[in-house]
Protein backbone atom coordinates (compact mmCIF):
# COMPACT_ATOMS: atom_id res chain seq x y z
CA UNK A 1 0.00 0.00 0.00
CA UNK A 2 0.99 3.40 -0.86
CA UNK A 3 1.17 5.46 2.48
CA UNK A 4 0.67 9.18 2.18
CA UNK A 5 1.16 11.01 5.38
CA UNK A 6 0.29 13.96 5.10
CA UNK A 7 -2.89 14.43 2.25
CA UNK A 8 -5.03 17.83 1.90
CA UNK A 9 -8.19 15.56 0.96
CA UNK A 10 -8.71 18.56 -1.18
CA UNK A 11 -9.31 17.56 -4.40
CA UNK A 12 -9.71 19.86 -7.76
CA UNK A 13 -11.27 18.48 -11.03
CA UNK A 14 -10.79 21.30 -13.82
CA UNK A 15 -13.31 21.17 -16.92
CA UNK A 16 -15.92 19.29 -14.81
CA UNK A 17 -18.23 21.16 -15.63
CA UNK A 18 -18.44 22.46 -19.79
CA UNK A 19 -18.33 26.24 -20.63
CA UNK A 20 -21.59 25.59 -22.51
CA UNK A 21 -22.84 23.93 -18.27
CA UNK A 22 -21.58 26.95 -16.97
CA UNK A 23 -23.22 29.54 -19.12
CA UNK A 24 -26.51 27.60 -19.22
CA UNK A 25 -26.17 27.42 -15.01
CA UNK A 26 -25.70 30.92 -15.19
CA UNK A 27 -28.47 31.86 -17.60
CA UNK A 28 -30.52 29.64 -15.01
CA UNK A 29 -29.48 31.70 -11.99
CA UNK A 30 -30.07 35.32 -13.57
CA UNK A 31 -33.91 34.41 -15.17
CA UNK A 32 -34.44 32.36 -11.79
CA UNK A 33 -37.57 34.34 -10.01
CA UNK A 34 -36.45 33.29 -6.14
CA UNK A 35 -33.42 35.25 -5.63
CA UNK A 36 -32.89 36.36 -1.76
CA UNK A 37 -30.20 37.64 -0.15
CA UNK A 38 -27.41 35.26 1.54
CA UNK A 39 -28.30 33.89 4.59
CA UNK A 40 -25.76 32.20 7.09
CA UNK A 41 -26.39 30.10 10.28
CA UNK A 42 -26.85 32.31 13.83
CA UNK A 43 -25.14 30.21 16.68
CA UNK A 44 -28.70 28.68 17.55
CA UNK A 45 -28.91 27.23 14.32
CA UNK A 46 -31.32 30.16 12.54
CA UNK A 47 -30.85 31.00 9.10
CA UNK A 48 -30.34 35.05 8.76
CA UNK A 49 -28.97 38.04 6.90
CA UNK A 50 -25.50 39.22 7.69
CA UNK A 51 -23.91 40.89 5.11
CA UNK A 52 -20.66 41.52 7.08
CA UNK A 53 -20.09 37.88 7.29
CA UNK A 54 -21.87 37.12 4.06
CA UNK A 55 -22.30 38.84 0.70
CA UNK A 56 -24.47 37.37 -1.92
CA UNK A 57 -27.50 36.65 -4.33
CA UNK A 58 -28.50 33.50 -3.97
CA UNK A 59 -31.68 31.09 -5.73
CA UNK A 60 -34.06 30.57 -2.37
CA UNK A 61 -33.96 26.63 -1.25
CA UNK A 62 -32.12 25.26 -3.99
CA UNK A 63 -33.08 20.89 -3.76
CA UNK A 64 -31.68 18.10 -5.84
CA UNK A 65 -35.25 16.81 -5.50
CA UNK A 66 -36.27 19.56 -7.75
CA UNK A 67 -36.56 18.29 -11.42
CA UNK A 68 -34.23 21.04 -13.03
CA UNK A 69 -31.85 21.80 -15.34
CA UNK A 70 -29.96 23.05 -12.69
CA UNK A 71 -29.73 19.76 -10.69
CA UNK A 72 -29.72 17.90 -13.64
CA UNK A 73 -26.43 19.29 -14.95
CA UNK A 74 -24.73 19.17 -11.30
CA UNK A 75 -25.83 16.22 -10.45
CA UNK A 76 -24.17 14.37 -13.27
CA UNK A 77 -21.08 16.24 -12.62
CA UNK A 78 -21.05 15.61 -9.01
CA UNK A 79 -21.31 12.05 -9.32
CA UNK A 80 -18.46 12.12 -11.54
CA UNK A 81 -16.14 13.78 -9.15
CA UNK A 82 -16.93 12.47 -6.19
CA UNK A 83 -16.77 8.82 -7.48
CA UNK A 84 -13.53 9.88 -8.45
CA UNK A 85 -12.63 11.44 -4.99
CA UNK A 86 -13.82 7.95 -3.29
CA UNK A 87 -11.99 5.78 -5.81
CA UNK A 88 -8.67 7.85 -4.72
CA UNK A 89 -9.37 8.06 -1.28
CA UNK A 90 -10.61 4.24 -1.14
CA UNK A 91 -10.46 4.60 2.67
CA UNK A 92 -13.46 6.49 3.35
CA UNK A 93 -15.47 3.44 2.11
CA UNK A 94 -13.91 1.20 4.88
CA UNK A 95 -14.19 4.12 7.57
CA UNK A 96 -17.42 6.61 6.74
CA UNK A 97 -20.78 4.75 6.56
CA UNK A 98 -23.31 5.80 3.86
CA UNK A 99 -23.01 8.92 2.46
CA UNK A 100 -25.46 11.19 0.38
CA UNK A 101 -25.53 14.49 -1.39
CA UNK A 102 -27.52 16.96 1.37
CA UNK A 103 -30.82 17.43 -0.84
CA UNK A 104 -30.34 21.48 -0.21
CA UNK A 105 -27.28 23.11 -1.96
CA UNK A 106 -26.47 27.00 -2.33
CA UNK A 107 -26.58 28.54 -5.73
CA UNK A 108 -25.16 32.29 -5.20
CA UNK A 109 -23.54 34.92 -6.77
CA UNK A 110 -21.22 37.41 -5.19
CA UNK A 111 -21.19 41.40 -6.66
CA UNK A 112 -18.16 44.05 -6.03
CA UNK A 113 -15.02 44.15 -4.16
CA UNK A 114 -16.93 43.69 -0.65
CA UNK A 115 -18.66 40.41 -1.42
CA UNK A 116 -18.17 36.68 -0.52
CA UNK A 117 -18.39 34.91 2.60
CA UNK A 118 -15.77 37.03 4.18
CA UNK A 119 -15.59 35.00 7.56
CA UNK A 120 -13.87 32.13 8.35
CA UNK A 121 -15.64 29.09 8.65
CA UNK A 122 -16.28 25.01 8.38
CA UNK A 123 -19.31 23.55 7.29
CA UNK A 124 -19.59 20.77 10.19
CA UNK A 125 -21.64 22.44 13.03
CA UNK A 126 -23.81 21.83 16.08
CA UNK A 127 -26.97 21.66 14.78
CA UNK A 128 -28.78 18.20 12.89
CA UNK A 129 -27.94 19.02 9.78
CA UNK A 130 -24.42 20.49 9.85
CA UNK A 131 -23.92 17.51 12.23
CA UNK A 132 -24.16 14.97 9.78
CA UNK A 133 -22.13 17.07 6.78
CA UNK A 134 -18.32 14.86 5.57
CA UNK A 135 -18.02 16.45 2.56
CA UNK A 136 -17.96 19.86 1.31
CA UNK A 137 -18.49 19.97 -2.53
CA UNK A 138 -18.02 23.64 -5.05
CA UNK A 139 -18.10 24.75 -8.22
CA UNK A 140 -17.07 27.72 -9.66
CA UNK A 141 -19.16 28.70 -12.92
CA UNK A 142 -16.50 31.12 -14.42
CA UNK A 143 -13.08 32.62 -13.90
CA UNK A 144 -13.09 34.88 -10.28
CA UNK A 145 -11.86 34.71 -7.28
CA UNK A 146 -11.45 31.32 -5.39
CA UNK A 147 -11.76 29.85 -1.94
CA UNK A 148 -9.02 30.95 0.91
CA UNK A 149 -8.05 28.20 3.13
CA UNK A 150 -6.38 28.81 6.76
CA UNK A 151 -4.05 25.72 7.03
CA UNK A 152 -3.86 24.95 2.78
CA UNK A 153 -2.48 26.20 -0.41
CA UNK A 154 -6.00 28.97 -1.48
CA UNK A 155 -7.46 27.38 -4.27
CA UNK A 156 -8.60 29.95 -7.37
CA UNK A 157 -11.83 30.25 -9.20
CA UNK A 158 -11.55 28.75 -12.62
CA UNK A 159 -14.88 28.13 -15.03
CA UNK A 160 -16.32 24.79 -14.83
CA UNK A 161 -13.91 23.54 -11.87
CA UNK A 162 -15.36 21.18 -9.19
CA UNK A 163 -13.62 21.15 -5.54
CA UNK A 164 -14.38 18.40 -3.16
CA UNK A 165 -12.93 18.34 0.33
CA UNK A 166 -13.90 17.68 4.28
CA UNK A 167 -16.27 19.91 6.68
CA UNK A 168 -14.07 19.63 9.49
CA UNK A 169 -12.40 22.36 11.74
CA UNK A 170 -9.43 22.10 9.80
CA UNK A 171 -10.67 23.08 6.59
CA UNK A 172 -11.54 26.64 7.33
CA UNK A 173 -11.95 28.55 4.57
CA UNK A 174 -13.65 31.94 3.08
CA UNK A 175 -13.89 33.76 -0.16
CA UNK A 176 -11.02 35.16 -1.63
CA UNK A 177 -11.29 38.79 -1.74
CA UNK A 178 -13.74 39.25 -4.61
CA UNK A 179 -12.12 40.96 -8.05
CA UNK A 180 -15.87 41.51 -9.68
CA UNK A 181 -18.66 38.97 -10.53
CA UNK A 182 -18.45 35.43 -8.81
CA UNK A 183 -21.23 32.55 -9.90
CA UNK A 184 -20.70 29.84 -7.17
CA UNK A 185 -22.69 26.63 -6.58
CA UNK A 186 -21.86 24.63 -3.18
CA UNK A 187 -23.37 21.87 -1.06
CA UNK A 188 -22.47 18.66 1.19
CA UNK A 189 -22.30 15.11 1.51
CA UNK A 190 -23.48 13.89 4.57
CA UNK A 191 -23.64 10.87 6.49
CA UNK A 192 -27.14 8.91 6.34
Amino acid sequence: MNLNLSPSFIEIYDKALSSNDCDILISQFEKHPNKIKGKIYDEHGVRIIDRDVKDSVEIGESSFSDSTVITSILSTSLNKCFGRYIKKHSIINNCVPRLEYYNFYTFKKFEGKDAGFKKWHYEHGPNDAMSKRVFVWAFYLNNASGTDFMFYPNVSGKEGRCVIFPASFNYMHRSAPNKGIKYYVSGWISYV
